[in-house]
């Protein structure tokens, strides 16, 4: 599976020190941390619980492909 480390988003979060994080398929689900990677992993987190309610094998897949591209983000190179 091809993984796009461009798909996570990462943007500051509501309060001083807090970033937020999200995948571009995926806009609703955003997660926050005191930095890149530890709101990375609160995504992960967030979208492996997503999978619970997915409905059909492409919605499945789509949250796979996303988690991987999570999985994979780099916080340094940003």
């Amino acid at each position: 599976m091809d993984t796009d480390q461009s798909q996570v988003i990462v943007t500051m979060g509501a309060t001083a020190g807090a970033i937020q994080v999200h995948h571009r398929d995926f806009p609703e689900i955003r997660a926050h941390g005191q930095d890149a990677a530890d709101a990375a992993t609160q995504l992960v987190n967030q979208l492996t619980r997503a999978l619970d309610s997915a409905l059909t094998t492409w919605r499945r897949e789509t949250i796979e492909r996303a988690i991987q591209d999570v999985k994979m983000y780099r916080p340094e190179e940003h």
